[in-house]
Protein backbone atom coordinates (compact mmCIF):
# COMPACT_ATOMS: atom_id res chain seq x y z
CA UNK A 1 0.00 0.00 0.00
CA UNK A 2 0.97 3.58 -0.38
CA UNK A 3 -0.29 7.00 -0.25
CA UNK A 4 -0.78 9.18 -3.41
CA UNK A 5 -1.12 12.79 -4.04
CA UNK A 6 -4.95 13.89 -2.74
CA UNK A 7 -5.32 11.36 -0.10
CA UNK A 8 -5.80 8.42 -1.70
CA UNK A 9 -4.63 4.90 -0.93
CA UNK A 10 -3.70 1.90 -3.49
CA UNK A 11 -2.51 -1.15 -3.98
CA UNK A 12 -1.33 -2.55 -7.04
CA UNK A 13 -3.45 -4.35 -9.25
CA UNK A 14 -1.87 -6.41 -11.46
CA UNK A 15 -3.74 -8.79 -13.40
CA UNK A 16 -3.60 -11.64 -10.86
CA UNK A 17 -5.58 -9.86 -8.57
CA UNK A 18 -8.40 -9.30 -11.34
CA UNK A 19 -10.43 -12.45 -11.64
CA UNK A 20 -13.48 -12.98 -14.03
CA UNK A 21 -14.44 -9.12 -13.25
CA UNK A 22 -14.43 -10.08 -9.39
CA UNK A 23 -11.93 -7.98 -7.34
CA UNK A 24 -9.61 -10.16 -5.33
CA UNK A 25 -7.58 -9.33 -2.43
CA UNK A 26 -7.42 -5.52 -1.20
CA UNK A 27 -9.83 -2.88 -3.03
CA UNK A 28 -7.75 0.56 -4.36
CA UNK A 29 -9.90 3.53 -2.62
CA UNK A 30 -9.40 7.28 -2.54
CA UNK A 31 -10.43 9.07 0.18
CA UNK A 32 -11.62 12.37 -1.81
CA UNK A 33 -14.14 10.00 -3.62
CA UNK A 34 -18.22 10.31 -2.24
CA UNK A 35 -18.22 6.64 -2.01
CA UNK A 36 -15.44 6.24 0.14
CA UNK A 37 -16.47 9.60 2.50
CA UNK A 38 -20.07 7.76 2.62
CA UNK A 39 -18.91 4.50 3.55
CA UNK A 40 -16.64 5.69 6.35
CA UNK A 41 -19.66 7.56 7.81
CA UNK A 42 -21.18 4.03 8.25
CA UNK A 43 -18.15 2.61 10.09
CA UNK A 44 -17.96 5.51 12.84
CA UNK A 45 -17.83 4.24 16.21
CA UNK A 46 -21.81 4.78 17.80
CA UNK A 47 -21.76 6.01 21.14
CA UNK A 48 -25.42 5.70 21.75
CA UNK A 49 -28.54 3.74 20.79
CA UNK A 50 -31.79 6.04 20.11
CA UNK A 51 -33.68 3.12 19.33
CA UNK A 52 -33.21 1.04 21.72
CA UNK A 53 -36.58 -0.30 22.90
CA UNK A 54 -36.53 -1.80 19.06
CA UNK A 55 -33.93 -4.13 19.97
CA UNK A 56 -35.69 -6.34 22.98
CA UNK A 57 -36.55 -8.82 20.32
CA UNK A 58 -33.18 -9.89 19.40
CA UNK A 59 -31.30 -9.20 22.61
CA UNK A 60 -30.35 -12.90 22.36
CA UNK A 61 -27.57 -12.12 19.56
CA UNK A 62 -25.89 -9.63 21.96
CA UNK A 63 -26.28 -11.86 24.96
CA UNK A 64 -24.29 -14.49 22.96
CA UNK A 65 -22.45 -12.19 21.16
CA UNK A 66 -20.36 -9.11 22.50
CA UNK A 67 -20.02 -7.60 19.40
CA UNK A 68 -23.65 -7.25 19.62
CA UNK A 69 -24.57 -4.13 21.38
CA UNK A 70 -21.81 -2.32 19.01
CA UNK A 71 -24.06 -3.73 16.14
CA UNK A 72 -27.16 -3.03 17.65
CA UNK A 73 -25.98 1.50 17.98
CA UNK A 74 -24.52 1.21 14.55
CA UNK A 75 -27.60 0.12 13.03
CA UNK A 76 -29.77 2.90 15.02
CA UNK A 77 -27.17 5.72 13.54
CA UNK A 78 -26.60 4.50 10.42
CA UNK A 79 -30.30 4.37 9.61
CA UNK A 80 -30.48 7.84 10.21
CA UNK A 81 -27.63 8.73 8.65
CA UNK A 82 -28.93 7.63 5.68
CA UNK A 83 -32.53 9.47 5.67
CA UNK A 84 -30.72 12.42 7.01
CA UNK A 85 -28.32 12.45 3.87
CA UNK A 86 -31.58 12.27 1.59
CA UNK A 87 -31.09 15.15 -0.84
CA UNK A 88 -34.33 16.16 -3.23
CA UNK A 89 -32.89 15.32 -6.87
CA UNK A 90 -29.56 13.50 -6.06
CA UNK A 91 -29.11 10.12 -8.14
CA UNK A 92 -27.24 8.70 -5.46
CA UNK A 93 -29.88 8.68 -2.96
CA UNK A 94 -31.21 4.84 -3.11
CA UNK A 95 -27.97 4.06 -3.46
CA UNK A 96 -26.64 5.00 -0.60
CA UNK A 97 -29.50 2.73 0.95
CA UNK A 98 -27.90 -0.28 -0.74
CA UNK A 99 -25.20 1.17 0.96
CA UNK A 100 -27.05 0.47 4.36
CA UNK A 101 -27.93 -2.93 3.56
CA UNK A 102 -24.52 -3.94 1.91
CA UNK A 103 -23.21 -2.69 5.83
CA UNK A 104 -25.53 -5.00 7.74
CA UNK A 105 -24.61 -7.53 5.31
CA UNK A 106 -20.86 -7.39 5.77
CA UNK A 107 -21.01 -6.81 9.64
CA UNK A 108 -22.73 -9.46 10.75
CA UNK A 109 -20.70 -11.89 8.11
CA UNK A 110 -17.48 -10.32 9.29
CA UNK A 111 -18.39 -10.70 13.18
CA UNK A 112 -19.75 -13.95 12.80
CA UNK A 113 -16.51 -15.31 10.85
CA UNK A 114 -13.89 -13.58 13.66
CA UNK A 115 -16.53 -15.70 16.38
CA UNK A 116 -14.40 -18.65 18.23
CA UNK A 117 -17.10 -20.87 16.61
CA UNK A 118 -17.37 -19.17 13.19
CA UNK A 119 -20.78 -19.09 13.40
CA UNK A 120 -21.53 -17.94 9.72
CA UNK A 121 -24.33 -20.78 9.88
CA UNK A 122 -26.02 -18.63 11.69
CA UNK A 123 -25.95 -15.64 9.56
CA UNK A 124 -29.24 -15.24 7.32
CA UNK A 125 -31.16 -15.73 10.60
CA UNK A 126 -29.55 -13.07 12.74
CA UNK A 127 -29.53 -10.72 9.40
CA UNK A 128 -33.22 -11.95 9.12
CA UNK A 129 -34.01 -10.81 12.51
CA UNK A 130 -31.72 -7.41 12.64
CA UNK A 131 -33.70 -6.44 8.83
CA UNK A 132 -36.93 -6.91 11.12
CA UNK A 133 -35.85 -4.62 13.64
CA UNK A 134 -34.56 -1.99 10.78
CA UNK A 135 -37.99 -2.06 9.11
CA UNK A 136 -40.07 -1.34 12.41
CA UNK A 137 -37.77 1.61 13.15
CA UNK A 138 -38.43 3.39 9.84
CA UNK A 139 -41.81 2.16 9.68
CA UNK A 140 -42.59 4.29 13.20
CA UNK A 141 -39.89 6.96 13.13
CA UNK A 142 -39.46 7.66 9.28
CA UNK A 143 -42.61 7.31 8.45
CA UNK A 144 -43.19 11.40 7.41
CA UNK A 145 -39.65 11.81 5.75
CA UNK A 146 -39.54 11.90 1.84
CA UNK A 147 -38.04 8.70 1.44
CA UNK A 148 -37.47 5.61 3.34
CA UNK A 149 -34.73 3.23 3.45
CA UNK A 150 -35.90 -0.39 3.68
CA UNK A 151 -33.80 -3.66 4.13
CA UNK A 152 -33.91 -5.50 0.68
CA UNK A 153 -34.74 -8.81 1.08
CA UNK A 154 -34.28 -9.70 -3.02
CA UNK A 155 -30.55 -9.30 -3.13
CA UNK A 156 -28.34 -12.57 -3.30
CA UNK A 157 -27.32 -14.15 0.16
CA UNK A 158 -23.31 -14.00 -1.01
CA UNK A 159 -20.81 -11.50 0.05
CA UNK A 160 -19.05 -11.56 -3.71
CA UNK A 161 -21.89 -10.56 -5.13
CA UNK A 162 -22.97 -8.18 -3.08
CA UNK A 163 -19.49 -6.94 -3.16
CA UNK A 164 -19.65 -6.96 -7.07
CA UNK A 165 -23.04 -4.53 -6.72
CA UNK A 166 -21.40 -1.89 -4.38
CA UNK A 167 -17.80 -1.69 -6.60
CA UNK A 168 -20.21 -1.03 -9.43
CA UNK A 169 -22.60 1.67 -7.43
CA UNK A 170 -19.19 3.23 -5.72
CA UNK A 171 -18.01 3.42 -9.63
CA UNK A 172 -20.66 5.09 -10.66
CA UNK A 173 -21.07 7.70 -7.43
CA UNK A 174 -17.77 8.39 -8.05
CA UNK A 175 -17.58 8.82 -11.71
CA UNK A 176 -18.36 12.89 -11.84
CA UNK A 177 -15.27 13.74 -9.59
CA UNK A 178 -13.28 11.74 -11.06
CA UNK A 179 -14.19 13.03 -15.03
CA UNK A 180 -13.40 16.03 -13.72
CA UNK A 181 -10.07 15.85 -12.33
CA UNK A 182 -9.64 13.55 -15.60
CA UNK A 183 -10.35 16.91 -17.89
CA UNK A 184 -8.40 18.89 -15.73
CA UNK A 185 -5.38 16.79 -15.84
CA UNK A 186 -5.54 13.97 -17.72
CA UNK A 187 -2.16 12.92 -17.82
CA UNK A 188 -1.56 13.45 -14.04
CA UNK A 189 -5.18 11.71 -13.32
CA UNK A 190 -4.19 8.32 -15.92
CA UNK A 191 -0.73 7.89 -13.77
CA UNK A 192 -3.44 8.07 -10.37
CA UNK A 193 -6.48 6.12 -11.01
CA UNK A 194 -4.57 3.49 -13.66
CA UNK A 195 -4.84 0.89 -11.00
CA UNK A 196 -7.88 2.04 -9.27
CA UNK A 197 -9.60 1.40 -13.23
CA UNK A 198 -7.82 -2.13 -13.85
CA UNK A 199 -10.08 -3.46 -10.56
CA UNK A 200 -13.16 -0.79 -11.50
CA UNK A 201 -13.68 -1.25 -15.36
CA UNK A 202 -14.07 -4.76 -15.50
CA UNK A 203 -17.13 -4.41 -12.94
CA UNK A 204 -18.66 -2.39 -15.10
CA UNK A 205 -18.27 -3.91 -18.42
CA UNK A 206 -19.55 -7.11 -17.55
CA UNK A 207 -22.52 -5.81 -14.85
CA UNK A 208 -24.33 -2.49 -16.84
CA UNK A 209 -26.27 -4.21 -19.22
CA UNK A 210 -28.29 -5.52 -15.88
CA UNK A 211 -28.87 -2.35 -15.24
CA UNK A 212 -31.42 -2.77 -18.04
CA UNK A 213 -33.55 -5.20 -16.44
CA UNK A 214 -35.85 -3.84 -13.67
CA UNK A 215 -36.29 -6.38 -11.77
CA UNK A 216 -32.37 -6.47 -11.25
CA UNK A 217 -30.66 -5.00 -8.66
CA UNK A 218 -28.86 -2.53 -10.58
CA UNK A 219 -32.06 -1.02 -12.28
CA UNK A 220 -33.77 -1.02 -8.76
CA UNK A 221 -30.91 1.58 -7.40
CA UNK A 222 -29.50 3.41 -10.36
CA UNK A 223 -31.89 5.50 -12.76
CA UNK A 224 -29.58 5.91 -15.91
CA UNK A 225 -26.45 3.86 -15.86
CA UNK A 226 -25.49 5.22 -19.49
CA UNK A 227 -24.68 8.83 -17.67
CA UNK A 228 -21.31 7.04 -16.25
CA UNK A 229 -19.95 5.17 -19.25
CA UNK A 230 -16.05 5.74 -18.93
CA UNK A 231 -15.58 6.36 -22.51
CA UNK A 232 -17.96 9.20 -22.60
CA UNK A 233 -15.48 11.44 -21.30
CA UNK A 234 -13.37 10.83 -24.25
CA UNK A 235 -14.89 13.63 -26.12
CA UNK A 236 -14.61 16.25 -23.28
CA UNK A 237 -10.29 15.78 -23.35
CA UNK A 238 -7.88 17.95 -24.93
CA UNK A 239 -7.56 16.72 -28.82
CA UNK A 240 -4.08 17.05 -28.22
CA UNK A 241 -4.29 14.42 -25.88
CA UNK A 242 -6.79 11.91 -28.08
CA UNK A 243 -4.04 12.16 -30.95
CA UNK A 244 -0.92 11.54 -28.52
CA UNK A 245 -1.95 8.54 -26.53
CA UNK A 246 -1.16 5.82 -28.67
CA UNK A 247 2.41 6.40 -28.02
CA UNK A 248 1.74 7.13 -24.14
CA UNK A 249 2.22 4.64 -21.76
CA UNK A 250 -0.18 4.87 -19.28
CA UNK A 251 -3.12 6.08 -21.89
CA UNK A 252 -1.95 2.47 -23.76
CA UNK A 253 -2.29 0.47 -20.17
CA UNK A 254 -5.96 2.41 -20.05
CA UNK A 255 -6.66 1.31 -22.90
CA UNK A 256 -5.70 -2.64 -22.67
CA UNK A 257 -7.90 -2.26 -19.27
CA UNK A 258 -11.27 -1.70 -21.33
CA UNK A 259 -10.09 -4.13 -24.21
CA UNK A 260 -9.57 -7.13 -21.79
CA UNK A 261 -12.75 -5.90 -19.66
CA UNK A 262 -14.83 -6.43 -22.59
CA UNK A 263 -13.89 -9.89 -23.31
CA UNK A 264 -15.27 -10.77 -19.74
CA UNK A 265 -18.36 -13.15 -19.38
CA UNK A 266 -21.26 -10.57 -19.29
CA UNK A 267 -23.05 -11.39 -16.00
CA UNK A 268 -26.32 -10.42 -14.05
CA UNK A 269 -28.64 -11.31 -10.76
CA UNK A 270 -30.42 -13.87 -12.82
CA UNK A 271 -27.04 -15.86 -13.51
CA UNK A 272 -26.37 -15.77 -10.05
CA UNK A 273 -29.68 -16.99 -8.82
CA UNK A 274 -29.41 -19.64 -10.86
CA UNK A 275 -26.10 -20.53 -10.15
CA UNK A 276 -26.61 -20.75 -6.66
CA UNK A 277 -29.98 -23.31 -6.92
CA UNK A 278 -28.04 -25.17 -8.95
CA UNK A 279 -25.18 -25.31 -6.13
CA UNK A 280 -27.57 -26.01 -3.39
CA UNK A 281 -28.90 -28.71 -5.15
CA UNK A 282 -25.56 -30.26 -5.57
CA UNK A 283 -24.71 -29.22 -2.17
CA UNK A 284 -27.26 -29.06 0.31
CA UNK A 285 -27.06 -27.50 3.39
CA UNK A 286 -23.29 -26.31 2.32
CA UNK A 287 -23.54 -22.26 2.79
CA UNK A 288 -22.67 -20.67 -0.84
CA UNK A 289 -21.97 -17.26 1.04
CA UNK A 290 -18.50 -17.20 0.54
CA UNK A 291 -18.47 -18.98 -2.94
CA UNK A 292 -17.12 -16.68 -6.01
CA UNK A 293 -20.02 -16.84 -8.32
CA UNK A 294 -18.38 -15.02 -11.05
CA UNK A 295 -15.67 -17.68 -11.37
CA UNK A 296 -16.12 -20.40 -13.94
CA UNK A 297 -18.42 -18.69 -16.07
CA UNK A 298 -16.97 -19.09 -19.11
CA UNK A 299 -17.36 -22.35 -20.95
CA UNK A 300 -20.16 -23.13 -18.48
CA UNK A 301 -24.32 -23.13 -19.39
CA UNK A 302 -24.66 -19.81 -17.69
CA UNK A 303 -21.90 -18.63 -19.97
CA UNK A 304 -23.22 -14.76 -21.71
CA UNK A 305 -20.66 -14.05 -24.57
CA UNK A 306 -18.77 -10.46 -23.61
CA UNK A 307 -19.33 -7.44 -26.21
CA UNK A 308 -16.10 -8.62 -28.10
CA UNK A 309 -15.77 -5.62 -29.79
CA UNK A 310 -11.43 -6.15 -29.22
CA UNK A 311 -11.29 -6.23 -33.29
CA UNK A 312 -12.97 -2.83 -34.00
CA UNK A 313 -11.08 -1.36 -30.80
CA UNK A 314 -7.68 -2.39 -31.84
CA UNK A 315 -8.50 -1.94 -35.85
CA UNK A 316 -9.12 2.05 -34.29
CA UNK A 317 -6.01 2.01 -32.40
CA UNK A 318 -4.06 0.92 -35.67
CA UNK A 319 -6.21 3.39 -37.61
CA UNK A 320 -5.07 6.04 -35.37
CA UNK A 321 -1.31 4.95 -35.59
CA UNK A 322 -1.24 4.84 -38.81
CA UNK A 323 -2.46 8.38 -39.24
CA UNK A 324 -0.17 9.60 -36.18
CA UNK A 325 2.95 7.91 -37.33
CA UNK A 326 2.58 7.83 -41.54
CA UNK A 327 0.43 10.61 -42.43
CA UNK A 328 0.76 13.53 -39.41
CA UNK A 329 4.86 14.05 -40.54
CA UNK A 330 4.49 14.12 -44.17
CA UNK A 331 1.24 16.31 -44.23
CA UNK A 332 2.89 18.61 -41.12
CA UNK A 333 5.70 19.17 -43.71
CA UNK A 334 3.72 20.01 -46.74
CA UNK A 335 1.74 22.41 -44.46
CA UNK A 336 4.59 24.12 -43.13
CA UNK A 337 6.17 24.29 -46.96
CA UNK A 338 2.95 26.22 -47.98
CA UNK A 339 3.16 28.51 -44.82
CA UNK A 340 6.58 29.31 -45.63
CA UNK A 341 5.47 30.26 -48.88
CA UNK A 342 2.56 32.07 -48.22
CA UNK A 343 4.82 34.36 -45.57
CA UNK A 344 7.15 35.30 -48.37
CA UNK A 345 4.29 35.97 -50.62
CA UNK A 346 2.69 38.57 -48.20
CA UNK A 347 6.31 39.75 -47.32
CA UNK A 348 6.97 40.23 -50.90
CA UNK A 349 3.24 41.91 -51.98
CA UNK A 350 3.70 44.01 -48.90
CA UNK A 351 7.69 45.29 -50.27
CA UNK A 352 6.88 45.66 -54.21
CA UNK A 353 6.24 49.19 -55.67
CA UNK A 354 2.37 49.80 -55.80
CA UNK A 355 2.39 51.52 -59.83
CA UNK A 356 -0.99 52.73 -61.11
CA UNK A 357 -1.99 55.23 -64.00
CA UNK A 358 -0.87 58.64 -62.29
CA UNK A 359 2.64 56.62 -61.95
CA UNK A 360 3.02 55.35 -65.60
CA UNK A 361 2.14 59.18 -66.75
CA UNK A 362 4.67 60.76 -64.60
CA UNK A 363 7.51 58.14 -66.30
CA UNK A 364 6.18 59.40 -69.55
CA UNK A 365 6.15 62.86 -68.56
CA UNK A 366 2.33 63.70 -70.00
CA UNK A 367 -0.75 62.06 -71.11
CA UNK A 368 0.27 63.04 -74.85
CA UNK A 369 3.66 61.05 -74.65
CA UNK A 370 1.66 58.19 -73.35
CA UNK A 371 -0.24 58.84 -76.16
CA UNK A 372 2.18 59.26 -78.73
CA UNK A 373 3.71 55.93 -77.22
CA UNK A 374 0.60 53.76 -77.93
CA UNK A 375 0.96 55.06 -81.86
CA UNK A 376 3.84 53.93 -82.61
CA UNK A 377 3.29 50.69 -81.01
CA UNK A 378 0.05 50.46 -82.95
CA UNK A 379 2.08 51.34 -86.12
CA UNK A 380 4.77 49.35 -85.56
CA UNK A 381 2.49 46.24 -85.14
CA UNK A 382 0.55 47.32 -88.29
CA UNK A 383 3.80 47.50 -90.11
CA UNK A 384 4.87 43.71 -88.60
CA UNK A 385 1.86 41.93 -89.33
CA UNK A 386 1.70 43.47 -93.17
CA UNK A 387 5.33 42.47 -92.99
CA UNK A 388 4.94 38.93 -92.60
CA UNK A 389 1.22 38.72 -94.12
CA UNK A 390 -0.36 39.29 -97.32
CA UNK A 391 -3.72 37.57 -96.79
CA UNK A 392 -7.19 39.46 -95.34
CA UNK A 393 -6.64 37.60 -92.07
CA UNK A 394 -3.65 39.08 -91.62
CA UNK A 395 -4.95 42.59 -91.91
CA UNK A 396 -8.06 41.90 -89.98
CA UNK A 397 -5.88 40.95 -87.37
CA UNK A 398 -3.57 43.44 -87.95
CA UNK A 399 -7.17 45.94 -86.99
CA UNK A 400 -7.99 43.67 -83.61
CA UNK A 401 -4.28 44.60 -82.49
CA UNK A 402 -4.85 48.35 -83.49
CA UNK A 403 -8.07 48.22 -81.96
CA UNK A 404 -6.94 46.68 -78.44
CA UNK A 405 -3.77 49.24 -78.15
CA UNK A 406 -6.42 52.29 -77.94
CA UNK A 407 -8.45 50.61 -74.80
CA UNK A 408 -7.55 52.10 -71.04
CA UNK A 409 -6.18 49.25 -69.11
Amino acid sequence: MFDLEGGGTQVEADDETISESTIQGQRIIFEHLPAYIFEQKLKEDATDNNFRGYYNVVKHISERYRWGNDLFKKLSRNISLVHDSYIEGDEFNRKRCYDLNYWLYDNVYKNLESSNTNDTDYFKDISTKLQGVWKNIVDNEFKDRPYQCYPDKELLLNMGYLQEIKDLFDFYEDYNEMKKEIIADTSGSCRRYVEYLKQRIPVYYTWRDSCKVPEYTCKRYIDDYMKYRPASIVPDLSPWVVLTYPGNKCYATVYDIFVKAKEQPKRNDGIYKKKMEKLEKLNPGKSLLNISMGEGLRGSEFFIPGDHDDYWLRLKWDILLYITDDITPPVLGIVGTLLIFWALYKVRKRIRPNINYDDIKLLYGSEESLNSSTDSYDYNNDYNNDYDNDDYSNSNSSYNLSYASTLDY
